[in-house]
């Protein structure tokens, strides 16, 4: 009986790892990461193919999607487990888009009324997990911005978010643990204290967790930038890092892939969180990420000609909502040609071949 209990068990967390990859994907928004960890995850063992299947067929027979719903699971499976690396998502896909084309609705009609019993109790039971499971994911809050635009957001637990221009978040709370997931951008968190739901941003493989504090989190190009304002975090960069890495008010953290473990220095938090100001303050930066910053503001694209040139740096405090103003300096510059056109605005080095021709 233990042992009926503990596959029992296993089998309800499997479903539900599945049901939560299937609603992971409907948002639209997975990175490459995550794309990687669910294919790591299919080839872990055929019980996963199965769960993951059998979701996807659950949501196809569900009456919004009802002639999606004609599918071999079993057939499937028993190739899977013949060939695990093959792409059954892919075959999955492919037998839908065939079932919609088929000229014999009768005999698709056939094959869903006269279901093996199991296969039958297997899907109803994945409806109701997937069932669920969509209807909770409607419920994790997804805010976004775009080009120029800032929010506050106040979330349930009275906690407050600062979104910066060009971000993504999704939030997903829960009895346990308060989960914000930083698809893209930048964010100001201000945490209401609750000891008993830790509060854990993540972005990629890393995660910051923290209880009561206020820290900014930046996902840039090249890495994530985590500032601390007040209290203290943990941040645990997973392979990167030997275990957490604590961090205190004033101090900034930046991961990045593939680099050696990183260590916290101390900041300009001033600097680092002027953006909630709309300032842009630069103190000898880059112009590559001078550029990355602008693009944020502006619906025409900052681009610096050549990597020579993208290492230049500048400082200066600017109007983020005023873009035109970095773009004076710049063309201040005796050494700068700059080139406007309704798309972008190119940065060169004066005198370079094909400066003054924009694109």
């Amino acid at each position: 009986m233990a042992t009926i209990t503990s596959n029992s068990s296993l089998r309800r967390q499997i479903v539900s790892e599945a049901s939560e990859w299937f609603t992971e994907f409907r948002t639209g928004d997975a990175t490459a990461t995550t794309r990687q960890r669910f294919d790591d995850w299919l080839r872990q063992s055929p019980e996963h193919i199965q769960a993951y299947l059998e979701v996807a067929a659950a949501w196809a027979e569900l009456p919004t999607r009802v002639e999606a719903g004609c599918l071999d699971i079993e057939a499937l499976v028993q190739r899977a487990r013949a060939d695990v690396a093959d792409d059954v998502v892919v075959s999955l896909k492919a037998r839908g888009a065939a079932t919609q084309d088929s000229k014999e609705p009768e005999r698709s009609k056939q094959r869903r009324r006269f279901l093996p019993p199991r296969a039958l109790a297997a899907g109803i039971a994945a409806a109701i997990l997937v069932a669920g499971a969509w209807f909770g994911w409607r419920g994790r809050e997804i805010y976004t911005t775009g080009v120029g635009e800032q929010r506050t957001i106040r979330l349930a637990d009275d906690s407050i978010v600062d979104l910066n221009a060009r971000s993504r978040i999704r939030v997903r709370f829960s009895k346990s643990e308060r989960l914000i997931d930083l698809i893209e951008g930048q964010a100001m968190f201000h945490v209401a204290r609750d000891s008993s739901r830790p509060f854990t941003v993540r972005s990629d493989n890393t995660a910051v967790r923290a209880v009561g504090t206020q820290f900014d989190v930046y996902r840039k190009q090249d890495g994530l930038v985590v500032t601390v304002v007040e209290g203290r975090v943990a941040v645990d960069a997973g392979a990167a890092v030997q275990g957490a890495e604590f961090l205190s008010a004033g101090e900034q953290l930046t991961v990045k892939p593939k680099a050696a473990t990183p260590k916290p220095h101390h900041a300009d938090v001033v600097a680092a969180t002027a953006w909630v100001q709309r300032r842009l303050v630069f103190d000898d930066t880059p112009l590559a990420e001078v550029a990355e910053e602008f693009n944020r503001y502006s619906v025409r694209r900052l681009v610096i000609d050549d990597a020579e040139l993208s290492r230049k740096t500048i400082s200066g405090a600017y109007s983020s909502s005023d873009p035109a103003s970095l773009i004076g300096f710049l063309q201040a510059q005796p050494t700068l040609e700059v080139t406007e056109t309704d798309r972008e605005i190119r940065v060169t080095r004066r005198g370079a071949p094909g400066a003054s021709e924009p694109d």
